[in-house]
């Protein structure tokens, strides 16, 4: 009978063995009630395996797998978190992008207005003064202080006076 249940734990992975001891215990059950199925005397109600021993060599190469399956893990995690740093920084890079490009746009916009609006001023005085060719003369008037100057350059006019 310990060879039926030696032909059954065969069948299993030590860690199968370890995770699937239901399974094992109902295998070996039925191994032990096929082997006696000749003799009605005995009936097997259950199989119970406790205790799995193991060797120190394979329980060290077991030991030796998990701390690699657990390192592999942590570089996954590592290089996960790496990737989502690197997206942060892209998405942050390319926010200050479109800020700088937005604020170069509104500045270009902005001389253009500022240089239609001196245009369309510089026009309108340019119409103003062709309708009213006396309008400078009349500018002049308003802003002078009524002082003359006192130096004058020999054979000049003198400013503001038209004498006719």
């Amino acid at each position: 009978m310990n060879q039926e249940v030696k032909v059954v734990f065969g069948q299993y992975t030590a860690q199968r063995a370890i995770t699937a001891r239901g399974q094992l215990n109902a295998d070996a059950a039925k191994a032990l009630n096929d082997a006696i199925a000749y003799d009605p005397i005995f009936v097997i109600e259950g199989v119970q395996i406790e205790d799995i021993e193991f060797s120190k060599d394979y329980i060290r190469s077991v030991e030796a797998r998990m701390q690699a399956e657990v390192a592999v893990q942590q570089r996954q995690q590592e290089l996960a978190q790496e990737s989502i740093k690197a997206e942060i920084a892209v998405t942050q890079a390319t926010g200050r992008a479109n800020s700088i490009r937005a604020e170069a746009q509104a500045q270009a916009d902005a001389t253009t207005l500022r240089g239609n609006a001196e245009a369309s001023a510089i026009k309108a005085k340019g119409d103003a003064l062709a309708a009213n060719p006396n309008l400078v003369a009349l500018i002049q008037a308003e802003r002078w202080n009524g002082v003359l100057p006192t130096t004058l350059v020999p054979g000049s006019a003198v400013p503001f006076l038209n004498v006719h």
